[in-house]
């Protein structure tokens, strides 16, 4: 886990005690809001419903530093902004990053996790693209995930491939098995399991990371208070080797699997050229 907290912490310290309207609010309420949506290991959606993974451990870490019991709304990924921006949650955790696009809308937090993407391709498409400028061909199908970084990620380095967006990664690793596409833009552990998909064989054409994210929370703009209770929850876990706990944990073998799909599609449900 990369260390990038201490320039902020004798600030935060000095403006700790503030308490604005937004974070008496939730206090009176009693609950903080917490929009996710289906991304394993972040978010892991078991059959019966059952919620768990690396943001939910640190979310319910939170309530109990806050005092406030957590109500987690399920939301697709493309809609985790709107939920926060509309008043409906109070803060997104759902391995968000933080990039220029949603800061435009949103305050993020310290970041607590980092995530390098990557292309898997099926290795006879691979040999056929022969480099990743090669990969800009609208035989290669590449697919994404809408409204994450995938498919900025597609979108920026694939825009002469056939790209096609899906509503979760799990949807994306069907339709890899399926044949429907020839590629998809990933991070683990759903890079690791595409590579573990049975009568395929899907290969890493590149040795660098196409992206490297910075994860963490995201509120509404106004909520300064909240805001600054996020950024010294974030300091004072990171001293304690907490999200290095938590990323050992949540990222292994163990609970590399693929999260249940969300019960409903995002908006943007076909594919963009």
């Amino acid at each position: 886990m990369f260390r990038i907290f201490a320039p902020f912490l004798s600030v935060l310290l000095l403006v700790s005690s503030a308490v604005a309207a937004d974070l008496d609010e939730i206090a009176d309420r009693g609950v903080l809001r917490v929009a996710v949506a289906p991304l394993s290991p972040f978010v892991i959606k078991a059959a019966d419903g059952t919620l768990s993974g690396f943001e939910i451990d640190s979310t319910r870490g939170l309530g109990e530093h806050l005092g406030l019991e957590i109500e987690y709304i399920e939301k697709p990924f493309c809609e985790l902004a709107d939920a926060v921006l509309s008043g409906e949650a109070d803060i997104i955790a759902s391995g968000f990053s933080n990039m220029p696009e949603r800061r435009r809308l949103l305050d993020f937090s310290l970041p607590y996790h980092d995530t390098e993407y990557f292309l898997a391709m099926t290795s006879r498409k691979a040999k056929q693209a022969k480099t990743l400028r090669g990969v800009n061909r609208k035989n290669i199908a590449i697919a994404y995930q809408h409204g994450g970084v995938s498919g900025m990620v597609a979108h920026g380095e694939f825009p002469g491939s056939s790209l096609k967006g899906y509503s979760s990664f799990s949807d994306i690793l069907d339709a890899m098995a399926n044949g429907e596409v020839d590629g998809a833009v990933l991070f683990d552990p759903y890079l690791r399991l595409s590579q573990e998909i049975d009568g395929k064989t899907f290969v890493v054409p590149h040795e660098f990371a196409l992206t490297r994210t910075i994860e963490a929370f995201a509120t509404d703009k106004n909520s300064d208070a909240l805001h600054e209770a996020l950024n010294e929850w974030v300091i004072g876990q990171d001293l304690n080797g907490y999200w290095d706990a938590l990323e050992k944990k949540w990222f292994s073998d163990e609970h590399a699997v693929a999260s249940a799909p969300p019960p409903h599609a995002c908006a943007a449900a076909t594919p963009v050229q």
